[in-house]
């Protein structure tokens, strides 16, 4: 089919495809603020009244929490359905002394737009539905089975959508899962995501004496819990960056050397990171390189530890607890539960025999792999070609999407894929977020040929 009055009206369209984004980007809804609950709902219904516009079956699927956003159009019962996944729910603005401009009144400087949600994840979900409505407006249809899912709580780790899919799993099922909440590999380099990993988290509580004791009495006697949790934490790791769990890495899937050889190639500006970071060096794994480490390996990284005394001046005691959060990222085939398994009979043999310890195994992560090879892969690699002038690299995230893992566990999907068309540097979750107004409409470019290439593959075969 020739696309070229589809592409044509959108560039015809721009002033009022932007001011109709911006009509959402204003709309505060922090889900983590309880205050701004009747503003996630009033979202969701904005959102529903919109997919209804554009030909699709669209309702409010109510939680304990904020409403879930649900549409579909699925006239053809012997094609594949895809489901695309986003969410309208947004971080907390603070600091709001440090935004430049009102975090809910877009404002555009350059080609970039600056407002809270612009890329995480309002603009990758909208510019998804803005070419559907093109494409409906102009043809009178859709070229496939879609299932449309955007959630309020995502910023607050889905708290209620596991109960609403496992309930309603028929409603959602799909034989491919878009995930339209990842970004670029850099700017200008598209991406797609075909791997997560996943997490298993620990909270640990070394005691000692009953209460904090004066070091000059006591010291060098009663022992020190956080002296104590400092040489446990200190020898899950070693120096070539290995963690010395027995049986940790039994379980781990390498990557193959495709994907290393591709990574290889990656623009990753290793100096840049470190400048911007403030870092005189990465910490990789051996035989591995710092991008490999912080993707396709297993890591364990500490993420607070606290205890004693901490204000101003000086304080000299033997502190009766210290603390610590940690966590391992997992890779393909790894089960957090048989890590906990693993890490707290090893820790049997490293806590020192004078100290009492507890140990709070925190709810983990599967990690995820899928074939990118699949018809969901190669139907954007064209798509995002076309419009970005390069194909998207294929990158495996080194971070953990909980809803990701809920499709995988409920649904059984035949891919699961993650895209987006924001940069690393766009500022997500900080302020001053902003999103390239180009990329912005080279995702629905790229959205409006995906759409049709996607379709033609899968009737392919």
């Amino acid at each position: 089919m020739n696309l070229s009055a589809i592409h044509q009206v959108i560039e015809t369209n721009r002033q009022s495809i932007l001011d109709h984004f911006f009509e959402l980007l204003r709309m505060p809804t922090i889900s983590a603020d309880s205050n701004h609950k009747d503003d996630l709902h009033h979202t969701a219904y904005w959102l529903v009244q919109y997919c209804q516009k554009i030909g699709l079956k669209a309702r409010i699927l109510p939680t304990s929490g904020a409403p879930v956003v649900f549409a579909e159009y699925c006239p053809y019962p012997n094609l594949p359905t895809l489901l695309i996944y986003g969410h309208y729910d947004v971080q907390p603005v603070d600091p709001l002394e440090q935004w430049l401009t009102p975090p809910f009144n877009p404002t555009i400087k350059g080609d970039m737009i600056y407002a809270r949600g612009v890329d995480d994840d309002k603009g990758q979900f909208f510019s998804f539905l803005k070419a559907m409505e093109i494409i409906y407006s102009q043809t009178g249809s859709l070229p496939g089975n879609y299932k449309i899912v955007i959630e309020g709580e995502e910023e607050i780790g889905s708290a209620h959508f596991e109960e609403l899919l496992s309930s309603q799993k028929k409603l959602f099922q799909a034989d491919s899962i878009l995930i339209m909440d990842a970004g670029q590999f850099d700017r200008g380099v598209p991406a797609l995501v075909y791997g997560l990993r996943g997490l298993a988290y620990f909270e640990i509580t070394c005691t000692g004496p009953a209460f904090d004791v004066h070091s000059g009495q006591f010291g060098g006697g009663v022992p020190n819990p956080a002296i104590s949790l400092i040489k446990i934490l200190s020898q899950l790791k070693n120096d070539r960056g290995q963690i010395t769990i027995p049986g940790f890495y039994q379980d781990v899937q390498e990557p193959e050397p495709w994907e290393r050889e591709q990574m290889a190639q990656l623009p990753f500006q290793e100096e840049n990171i470190k400048k911007e970071l403030s870092i005189r060096a990465f910490q990789q794994e051996l035989n591995y390189t710092s991008l490999e480490s912080m993707t396709v390996r297993p890591t364990f990284d500490i993420c607070g530890i606290w205890g004693g005394y901490t204000g101003s001046g000086s304080k000299t005691i033997i502190p009766a607890r210290c603390s610590a959060k940690f966590s391992f990222r997992l890779v393909p085939n790894q089960i957090p539960s048989k890590i906990a398994t693993l890490f707290l009979e090893h820790l049997k043999s490293i806590v020192p025999p004078d100290i009492d310890y507890r140990v709070e195994v925190l709810p983990g992560i599967e990690p995820i792999l899928t074939d990118p090879h699949k018809p969901i892969f190669t139907a954007f690699n064209q798509a995002i070609k076309n419009h970005f002038g390069r194909s998207p690299v294929l990158i495996r995230g080194g971070g953990s999407v909980g809803v990701a893992n809920l499709f995988k566990r409920y649904l059984v999907p035949d891919s699961i894929c993650m895209n987006g068309w924001g940069s690393p540097d766009d500022g997500v979750h900080s302020p001053n977020e902003h999103f390239s107004i180009n990329d912005f409409f080279r995702g629905i470019h790229s959205t409006v040929d995906f759409l049709y290439e996607f379709q033609a593959s899968l009737i392919r075969g």
